[in-house]
């Protein structure tokens, strides 16, 4: 864990519960050029909820904060970016990044569903800084339409709205992709599992995939013995729900099976 000491340059509104903060570090240092912040502290308040950061000046040391008020009903989002204004803040910035930027990227397309749009925008800023070509599919069900104007501003002609993640419609989509391109998805486990078998029989390997998932992700282990699929409920060992054989869970995940191996425990 970081903790930097920064103070206020701008804030505003974006959408709905979602706000962007620009900030310049006093003190401290944080661990990436774009990562997750656990706690954010002032004066008058302690903020726990989802909030992103990203690099806008290295050499100034300008960093931009999004946070998404909607599980802090308590809070009132204009008041808290007012009284950030006069006050020092305080971060506590995880030491992991979710987003890597690999060597001769050229492309970034994402492939997300409308509850991702939060969690990406932290990354869309980065790749704008950085002048890499974005490509944007959002699967819309309920249109955000603040939050994707907002998105839509930043990114002109970028986005594309899909109705579907299905093989016979993103198939078409990953096949005309140049090489340099990566992928990036965002959205439910199973969205996620889909296309990433899509993106398989285009041609794209795990090093080119990088994905952030929403809600619980389900994960299956295979019994080497009687080869039945197993809920993974631990990292360690689970016992086989058809044979009863004790088994140790592997790190060598099979796509085939789309599940970790599972070798029968020496006792």
């Amino acid at each position: 864990m970081s903790t930097i000491t920064c103070h206020f340059v701008y804030g505003e509104r974006l959408s709905g519960d979602v706000y962007a903060v620009d900030i310049k570090v006093i003190t401290g240092k944080f661990p990436h050029s774009i990562g997750t912040i656990k706690q954010m502290k002032s004066q008058n308040c302690t903020l726990h909820v989802p909030i992103h950061y990203v690099e806008t000046c290295k050499d100034k040391g300008e960093y931009r904060l999004f946070f998404h008020i909607s599980t802090t009903k308590e809070i009132n989002g204009l008041q808290l970016v007012d009284d950030l204004q006069n006050q020092l803040i305080e971060l506590e910035a995880l030491d992991y990044s979710f987003f890597e930027l690999q060597s001769n990227t050229r492309k970034v397309l994402f492939l997300m569903d409308e509850l991702a749009i939060f969690e990406s925008l932290a990354m869309l800023h980065f790749l704008l800084f950085k002048k890499i070509e974005i490509s944007l599919y959002v699967k819309i069900e309920q249109k955000q339409e603040e939050m994707m104007g907002y998105v839509q501003n930043l990114l002109p002609n970028c986005i594309k709205f899909i109705s579907t993640y299905s093989y016979q419609e993103m198939l078409p989509i990953l096949d005309e992709q140049l090489i340099g391109t990566r992928l990036f998805i965002s959205g439910t486990w199973p969205m996620i599992s889909e296309i990433k078998k899509v993106a398989y029989t285009a041609g794209f390997t795990d090093e080119e995939i990088q994905c952030k998932g929403i809600g619980r992700k389900h994960e299956n282990v295979f019994c080497v013995k009687c080869y039945r699929l197993n809920s993974k409920k631990n990292e360690y060992e689970i016992v086989c729900e058809r044979c009863n054989t004790t088994l140790d869970v592997s790190t060598h995940f099979s796509r085939r099976l789309d599940a970790y191996l599972g070798y029968i425990k020496l006792v």
